[in-house]
């Protein structure tokens, strides 16, 4: 049997989302999961990384992403890149810019065997950058948590709206200026900076921020909610769509990126740039139960697409093309 090794990048308690997706996999693949020596941080550590794949005795490799500079030193035998977004590069300018690009795309893109990425948003984003040779293909994520669907009777009178992730694309301070006037709990998830304490406590917002949780503390936060708000200015995906889909609560999420590919029918979309437009949303789930009911039902229809088994049947087809090819 063909020996096909998954890498994954060193742990870190901060960052997990990858090897979610991938742990949920792993039961339907047949591969080796790998985890690198060394986080990806200086040279030396990077070159540790790429000796270390490089040692590996693999019919494939299947770098699952975030060390997309693996590949630079690998010979050209079979590989496969997943590429989640480039959100790296929106985040940077001018020669940062420029040598992110060349080390984690247009290198490691054109050594790759095949390319995957999880939405079609991100492929033509990736697309946008250059006009790569290598085969593209999107595979969605896996829902990566155990989640089953929950009935709850949803508290009109003051409900709990859950957000996740605080970093800047979260789009957490358009989200809070919109609530502000909302009779509402807010569960946050994730580290606060000293500007979103600032704008919580200006505007007397009912929040209780949370951060590490184990999946079972995040499944319970799905369970405890009466809506998800994800109106992210950017997503290569967005997981906590169908995560809180699968458990049947209402989600309101944005209108841009990649969400709507994820979320289809089963979300409110709204402009995450417009608060008026967050802010009516939200008011809309709030007071029109049969709103709230049929996105419920259409989405709890939607997340059979993100099945694990059924994600790791395309990713097992893919190992056996690329296999097949001389």
């Amino acid at each position: 049997m063909p020996l096909i090794h998954l890498i994954y990048r060193k742990s870190n308690t901060s960052f997990h989302s990858i090897e979610n997706v991938f742990n949920a996999l792993l039961p339907y693949l047949k591969v080796k999961k790998v985890e690198l020596p060394y986080t990806s941080a200086g040279f030396l550590k990077r070159w540790r990384n790429i000796g270390f794949v490089k040692n590996l005795n693999s019919n494939l490799i299947h770098i699952t992403g975030h060390d997309h500079y693996l590949i630079l030193g690998l010979p050209r035998k079979k590989t496969i890149l997943t590429i989640h977004d480039i959100e790296v590069l929106k985040r940077n300018t001018g020669l940062k810019r420029y040598l992110l690009k060349k080390l984690w795309f247009d290198w490691p893109i054109k050594r790759a065997t095949y390319v995957n990425t999880i939405s079609s948003f991100s492929k033509n984003e990736l697309l946008s950058l250059n006009n790569y040779k290598t085969p593209i293909q999107v595979i969605h994520n896996p829902i990566t948590l155990p989640i089953t669907y929950t009935p709850k009777t949803f508290n009109e009178e003051c409900p709990t709206i859950l957000h996740i992730g605080t970093k800047s694309n979260k789009n957490l301070n358009r989200l809070l200026i919109a609530i502000k006037d909302i009779k509402c709990k807010l569960v946050l998830i994730g580290k606060l900076d000293n500007v979103i304490i600032k704008i919580l406590e200006e505007n007397s917002i009912n929040y209780i921020s949370k951060v590490n949780l184990s999946n079972e503390q995040m499944i319970q936060e799905y369970i405890s909610c009466d809506l998800l708000a994800f109106v992210s200015t950017y997503e290569g995906f967005g997981l906590p769509i169908i995560e809180a889909q699968a458990c049947g609560r209402a989600v309101i999420t944005s209108n841009i990126a990649s969400m709507p590919e994820i979320a289809k029918d089963g979300a409110l979309l709204v402009n995450p740039l417009d608060v008026n437009d967050i802010k009516d949303g939200i008011n809309q789930l709030i007071n029109n139960s049969n709103l709230r009911e049929e996105l419920i039902s259409k989405g709890l229809k939607n997340v059979k697409r993100f099945q694990p088994e059924t994600i790791a049947n395309q990713y097992q087809q893919m190992y056996d093309l690329v296999l097949q090819q001389s």
